[in-house]
């Protein structure tokens, strides 16, 4: 993380709490350089899975497409 006020890396967690519905985490940082404190919130990014087939193209991920291809293999 980068101190907003001087650019440096160096920081530590001073504290750190869960939103109320546990979707994100609140930290409270301290620069080690130049002692400034800063909030940060974290929180989980979701995405979609997506295939890449052979010719390139993109399509979902579907869970019973690849269920049905592991049953066919024990055929």
């Amino acid at each position: 993380m980068r101190c907003p006020k001087c650019g440096s890396r160096d920081d530590k967690v001073i504290d750190s709490r869960q939103s109320r519905d546990a979707s994100s985490i609140r930290r409270r940082r301290e620069c080690l350089n130049c002692k400034y404190r800063f909030t940060t919130y974290e929180e989980i990014e979701r995405s979609d899975l997506r295939v890449v087939k052979r010719n390139r193209t993109h399509e979902p991920f579907d869970r019973r497409k690849l269920a049905a291809s592991i049953a066919k293999a024990f055929e």
